[in-house]
């Protein structure tokens, strides 16, 4: 089954808004270890995501800076 058209974009808006959710969230702990992970929150981020949480903020700042 494909997803097309308006679910395809709903789809990555949600996935985006998930990872905007997840980096705010994680981004005051990101130094902290998660408790019976052995990881920090910036590592869990960067395995969620595939991306350094650091790299992330770094981005969406000049997107944010390039929308003013």
């Amino acid at each position: 089954m494909q997803i097309s058209g308006e679910d395809l974009e709903r789809e990555q808006k949600w996935a985006a808004d998930k990872k905007y959710y997840a980096a705010r969230s994680a981004w005051r702990r990101r130094h902290q270890v998660i408790e019976g992970k052995g990881y920090t929150w910036g590592q869990w981020f960067e395995k969620m995501f595939d991306e350094k949480l650091t790299d992330y903020a770094k981005r969406k700042a000049a997107e944010k800076l390039d929308d003013t």
